[in-house]
């Protein structure tokens, strides 16, 4: 039986009994601040990490906030998929020197723009410092175009993985109650703690039955992660185990865009308002997409 409730985490809920639609993307950018990046990653793989992404973003396009998601799932980009699109280029034709940002940023029908990914693109780190200087020019012109910017990294602890991570300001970890995925999201919380000096981990808890189970998962990790490697582990909420999510991943498509009564849409929407709050200053966030974009170019290598 799923366990719903109308509060997840801290945040109220208003049950919405009708699908809310999304609000038309805006005709003209307006200039905002540099916009806060969210790392969304995992230690496992098949925990459901751009699933969550996909349906932030949407959750967030609700809000009326301008959301750009980098797909940085170097090996198997697909948030096109769940976001409804079908690129034509990719980050690999730009670093080729094909396609300008211009021509392979794309935007979904719920105003979500897409930095896509490819399956074997050459890793970040390898890039020559004019590719990584070039995609910086480009990014810094839409900088202040966005609210927030969610990076879907691969899942593990490979270099494409903490490279991308290390340079987000904030860290949000998806994990199950699986013990292969508590115990690989450790394994990812100590290499970016001990390797890259990041201290501070957002835990997401995803399929889960309750709060009481997403609490237990991540007092587990945070005592441990505490006590072995010093690093601050903070609560960012969980998502329900839930049928019409299950329905809606297996027809590429996003619950809160198909379903937005369901608990698992209303979950979304409570972990986008607590970004919305980090990003508004609630929550003091390490920094903004330019310095993403520094991190990034300068390839910094903390502790090594």
């Amino acid at each position: 039986m799923i366990e719903t409730t109308s509060t997840f985490g801290n945040l109220e809920l208003t049950p919405e009994p009708n699908r809310k639609p999304f609000p038309a993307a805006p005709a003209a950018v307006k200039v905002l601040g540099p916009a806060p990046v969210f790392a969304i990653t995992s230690g496992k793989g098949g925990v459901g990490k751009t699933n969550v992404t996909a349906n932030l973003a949407a959750a967030l396009a609700l809000k009326n906030r301008r959301v750009m998601v980098i797909d940085a799932d170097l090996g198997l980009a697909n948030l096109d998929l769940l976001l409804g699109v079908r690129p034509t280029s990719t980050l690999a034709d730009f670093f080729a020197g094909a396609a300008s940002l211009d021509e392979i940023i794309v935007t979904n029908r719920h105003g979500i723009l897409l930095l896509p990914g490819a399956s074997g693109v050459q890793e970040m780190t390898s890039l020559s410092s004019d590719q990584k200087a070039a995609l910086l020019t480009e990014l810094d012109a839409i900088t202040h175009q966005l609210d927030i910017a969610l990076v879907d990294t691969g899942s593990g602890i490979s270099d494409a993985v903490t490279y991308f991570t290390a340079a987000a300001q904030e860290i949000v970890v998806v994990v199950t109650p699986e013990p292969a995925s508590m115990t690989d999201a450790y394994a990812l919380v100590k290499v970016l703690a001990s390797a890259h000096g990041q201290k501070r981990f957002w835990i997401l808890a995803n399929n889960v039955s309750g709060d009481a189970e997403a609490l237990r998962l991540f007092d587990a990790l945070s005592r441990t992660a505490l006590r072995f490697l010093n690093a601050a582990l903070d609560y960012l909420g969980w998502i329900p185990r839930d049928p019409r999510l299950v329905r809606a991943v297996a027809r590429s498509r996003m619950v809160v865009e198909d379903a937005g009564d369901a608990p698992s849409a209303q979950a979304f929407g409570a972990v986008a308002e607590r970004l919305m709050q980090m990003a508004a200053g609630g929550v003091a966030v390490k920094g903004n997409l330019q310095f993403f974009l520094r991190r990034m170019v300068a390839g910094e290598r903390r502790g090594r």
